[in-house]
């Protein structure tokens, strides 16, 4: 049970370090980081990874200015996106810890604990199953 615990407290932390909060940012940042660089719309990103335009919207907004993403200047409705590792050392070995685990379900479910739904408080897993906390 204390390794669970160490491992939940260390994914707390590490998502806490980059500034990563909603599930709709770490959506973002996964599709972004997967595919390196992309040319296209908000809505575009919105529609494949399965959000409202407005939440990806400030998703993209957020990860830009936490320096995880870049993105180009509008030209002809698209902006060209791009997965941007940051400087730091730590930090960018807290995201490829957090990157990494998300390789499996496990690690997945580890990670949606933590991630806050745009108006909705965090998941918690009890004993009894999943709650909202």
């Amino acid at each position: 049970m204390a390794v669970k615990e160490s491992q939940d407290a260390l994914v707390a932390e590490r998502l806490q370090a980059l500034g990563v909060e909603l599930l709709t940012e770490w959506d973002a940042l996964v599709f972004l980081y997967r595919h390196a660089a992309s040319l296209c719309t908000t809505a575009q990103i919105a529609q494949l990874i399965g959000y409202d335009k407005a939440e990806i919207g400030a998703a993209l907004h957020k990860l830009e200015s936490l320096g995880l993403i870049q993105r180009s200047r509008v030209s002809q409705g698209m902006r060209f996106y791009r997965f941007s590792a940051p400087e730091e050392p730590s930090r960018r070995s807290r995201l490829l810890e957090l990157m990494n685990l998300a390789q499996n379900r496990a690690g997945r479910l580890l990670l949606l604990k933590h991630l806050r739904r745009p108006g909705l408080p965090p998941v918690r897993r009890s004993d009894s199953g999943l709650r909202l906390a």
